[in-house]
């Protein structure tokens, strides 16, 4: 497996464990995609895709509805963040 092909696959896991807290919330709330978007001013086609896990739904709305819901990043991915090291701790980019 490439380093590539661990990202995107990491990347598809976490945005599916995020929309899913989204979506749980949202229903526990009893609130309708309708209701939320107009709430949050994002449109439903994007909460659509948010609940769905789709990776690339943008990440400051994609927060501004989890706000809106109170919810933090640990609630909704169910861990305190990993380690960041210092950036230089890092390794250099590649070409």
């Amino acid at each position: 497996m490439t380093l590539s092909t661990d990202l995107e696959n990491r990347a598809r896991t976490l945005s599916a464990q995020f929309g899913a807290g989204i979506r749980k919330r949202r229903t526990v709330a009893r609130m309708t995609q309708d209701e939320l978007a107009l709430a949050t001013g994002v449109g439903r086609r994007f909460l659509i895709d948010l609940e769905a896990g789709k990776p690339s739904c943008r990440l400051g709305l994609s927060l501004l509805v989890a706000e809106a819901l109170g919810l933090s990043l640990i609630d909704l991915l169910g861990k305190a963040p990993a380690h960041v090291p210092p950036a230089d701790d890092l390794p250099p980019p590649s070409s």
